[in-house]
C-alpha cells in the first residue's frame, strides 16, 4: 500500500500547485498594471507642450 510518505507527497505536490497557480494569476494582474501605467505616462507625456527648441528626452529610453 501507500505509505504515509506517498500521502504527504501528494499533499506537497498539492500544494505547490495551488502557489503555483496563485503566482501567475498575480504575474498576470502585475502586467496588466505594468500595461496601465505605460499606456497613462504615453498619454501625458504626449500632451505636454514643448517649447520651441526644447530637446526631446525620452524618459523611459525605449527600454520597456
Amino acid at each position: 500500500g501507500r505509505g504515509s510518505w506517498c500521502n504527504e507527497h501528494d499533499t506537497i505536490h498539492g500544494r505547490l500547485d495551488i502557489i503555483e497557480e496563485k503566482v501567475i494569476k498575480t504575474v498576470e494582474h502585475l502586467e496588466s498594471e505594468v500595461k496601465s501605467l505605460l499606456n497613462i505616462i504615453s498619454e501625458m507625456t504626449s500632451n505636454i507642450p514643448i517649447a520651441p527648441g526644447t530637446p526631446l528626452i525620452d524618459i523611459l529610453d525605449g527600454k520597456y
